[in-house]
């Protein structure tokens, strides 16, 4: 087990270094020790310690439980954040914690990139927009357990540190140097669909449907800006894909130098991810398949991403 585990770590430091890094100079200088006390460590004559191995996984972006579950079952682990807390906000607020971590990890890179496939209009995409993220977390609270049913929106009062971090990620995604994103041909319908169920209910008040509207509005505008030009307002690349398929679930794949990324997104605003490198690799494949069955409109097919675009703003002044 103990040379296992010691092959399991050497392997997949070798996968994450980069092509003109030496693993023997790396480790020298990660673990502050001499030339031939690393040659032993490789050849498995003295094992790492623990702090040795944390400070490697620190360094190369590696999961002690992956290292770990894979010499033991052969299989590949997930992490999630599924740990509810007694006061959904404090539970939502660590959701965006760390994802607000993976950006700032994944945006240092200039050739770092995020893929995504939604049915869902993700967060990060509209989470800059305050009325609409109220209303997405409303969503999300009439499923959380033990919150009675909320009467309106408008008695909701979202704590200010939760609201501030929601602000910044949006912020975030567009400071990656390249994203991709594939949306399933309902992705606005979808939350449309909510807010008018929300409305039916009489759980909206008359002002929050107009400052949504406005809001849906205004993002439609900046997505189709952005679209057009292929990039966001700093120059960051931007593609846009519209899917002819339903697509269905949500899915990310990220990745920068040394470091891949998979998440799964279910529950609304939960997700699981893996650092896999089958995991990854399945995950980058699929979401590239799925192009075949797109259409790329930034930059391009200006005639299908004017009837897009318009057909989004009717079903908005609809609701």
């Amino acid at each position: 087990m103990k040379e296992t585990l010691n092959n399991d770590l050497i392997k997949a430091v070798k996968e994450r270094l980069l092509e003109d890094r030496n693993i023997v100079v790396v480790l020298m200088e990660a673990l502050s020790i001499g030339k031939e006390a690393v040659y032993r460590r490789l050849r498995g004559e003295v094992p790492f310690t623990f702090y040795e191995v944390v400070l490697i996984a620190k360094l190369m972006g590696l999961s002690l439980d992956e290292i770990a579950g894979n010499s033991v079952t052969n299989g590949a682990l997930f992490s999630s954040n599924l740990q509810k807390t007694e006061d959904p906000f404090d539970y939502f607020y660590t959701i965006c914690n760390s994802s607000r971590d993976i950006y700032t990890f994944i945006a240092d890179d200039p050739k770092a990139m995020v893929s995504a496939a939604a049915n869902a209009l993700p967060f990060v995409f509209h989470s800059h927009y305050e009325m609409l993220t109220k209303f997405r977390l409303c969503r999300w609270l009439h499923q959380y357990p033990d919150i009675k049913i909320i009467k309106n929106m408008s008695n909701i009062h979202f704590p200010e540190k939760l609201m501030d971090l929601l602000f910044s990620l949006s912020d975030l995604l567009r400071q990656v140097p390249e994203t991709c994103i594939i949306w399933d041909t309902n992705v606005f319908k979808a939350l449309a669909n909510d807010i008018k169920y929300f409305i039916d209910l009489n759980l909206m008040s008359e002002k929050d449907l107009s400052q949504i509207k406005t809001e849906f509005l205004d993002l439609l505008d900046e997505i189709e800006e952005a679209a057009y030009n292929g990039m966001y307002s700093n120059g960051n690349k931007l593609h846009v894909y519209i899917s002819s398929i339903n697509l269905e679930s949500s899915y990310t794949y990220m990745e920068k130098t040394g470091f891949a990324l998979s998440i799964f997104h279910l529950y609304a605003i939960d997700y699981i991810h893996s650092q896999h490198p089958d995991i990854c690799k399945e995950q980058k494949r699929w979401i590239d398949s799925l192009k075949r069955y797109s259409t790329l409109i930034s930059s391009c097919a200006e005639k299908q991403r004017l009837t897009f675009f318009k057909e989004q703003r009717e079903m908005v002044y609809a609701l």
